[in-house]
C-alpha cells in the first residue's frame, strides 16, 4: 500500500504516521510489525519502509530504501467542478484523481441543485479532501491531490483564468472542440477545466467565462453527465500530452 506523509514526519531512517493512518493500518488492514509499506513525502521522495511499531493511535517504520520518483503527469490540470447532488461529486473526485488532476476546486453556479449552506462549506471540503487522499493512495499518485475551498462561479473563473489554458466545458459550444484547444499543448503547461452541474451552464455564465478569458469548448455531439464530463476531458488531455501509456498488463 502507499501512504502520504509530511516532510517533517521523516527523521533519519524513521517515518512516523499520524493517528488516522495508524488506525486504518491497524484496525482495517490488520498490519503488524515487519510488513512493508510505500511512503511518499511532499518533496516527491518515495520510501520503501518496514513497520517497526503500530497501534490504533500511532505507528513507525524504518526506511529500507529511498529515491526520487514521480507518477505525476507532465501537465498540471486543475478541475473546477460545480457541486452536484448525492454521490456524483464523490465519483467525480475519485475519477479525476485517478486520471491525473493536480487540484480540484468545487464551486456553486446558477443551475446547481446542490446548494449547501455556507456554514457547511468547510465540513464538505474536508470530506472531499479525504476522498481525494484515498483516491491518491489507491491510484499510486506520488502527491496528494488537494481540494480547494468551495467558491462561487465568478471566483472560479478568476482563478481558472490564471492558468495557461483555461477551458469551459460547454454544451452550447458548436465551433470549437476540446481537440482543437489542445493542439500544441506542451509539457509543463497549466490547464484549467471548468465543468458544470446537472443542468449545465447558462448562456450568461458562458458569456461571463468568455469575458474572463476562458475559452468554451465542446466535447462532441453527446451530452455527458456532470460527473463524466471532467473525466472525459482529463483523459483527452492526458492522452494528447503523452501521459497515458498502456502497459502489457493493461494498466495505465
Amino acid at each position: 500500500m502507499r501512504l502520504f506523509v509530511a516532510r517533517e514526519d521523516v527523521s533519519g531512517d524513521c517515518v512516523s504516521f499520524g493517528a488516522a493512518d495508524a488506525r486504518h493500518m491497524y484496525l482495517v488492514l490488520k498490519m503488524t510489525p515487519g510488513e512493508e509499506v510505500s511512503v511518499c513525502d511532499d518533496d516527491g521522495n518515495l520510501y520503501e519502509c518496514r513497520l517497526t511499531r503500530i497501534d490504533k493511535s500511532s505507528a513507525e517504520a524504518e526506511i529500507i530504501s529511498r529515491r526520487e520518483y514521480s507518477s505525476e503527469p507532465s501537465v498540471g490540470v486543475t478541475v473546477y467542478a460545480a457541486l452536484s447532488k448525492g454521490e456524483r461529486f464523490d465519483y467525480l473526485i475519485q475519477k479525476c484523481v485517478e486520471c491525473g488532476a493536480a487540484h480540484i476546486v468545487p464551486f456553486v453556479s446558477e443551475r446547481c441543485v446542490a446548494r449547501p449552506e455556507k456554514r457547511d462549506y468547510e465540513k464538505k471540503r474536508l470530506r472531499f479532501a479525504r476522498i481525494a487522499e484515498e483516491a491518491s493512495k489507491q491510484s499510486r499518485r506520488t502527491r496528494r491531490v488537494s481540494v480547494g475551498e468551495i467558491v462561487d462561479f465568478s471566483q472560479a473563473l478568476a482563478l481558472a483564468a490564471q492558468s495557461e489554458l483555461p477551458l469551459l466545458l460547454y454544451e452550447g459550444e458548436r465551433g470549437f472542440s476540446l481537440k482543437s484547444a489542445l493542439q500544441g499543448l506542451g509539457s509543463g503547461a497549466s490547464v484549467a477545466v471548468i465543468t458544470g452541474p446537472e443542468g449545465g451552464f447558462s448562456s450568461g455564465e458562458a458569456e461571463a467565462a468568455a469575458a474572463a478569458g476562458v475559452r468554451s469548448v465542446s466535447l462532441g455531439p453527446r451530452i455527458l453527465r456532470c460527473e463524466t464530463a471532467p473525466v472525459a476531458a482529463l483523459c483527452a488531455i492526458m492522452y494528447e500530452t503523452g501521459n497515458f501509456e498502456i502497459s502489457e498488463s493493461g494498466e495505465l
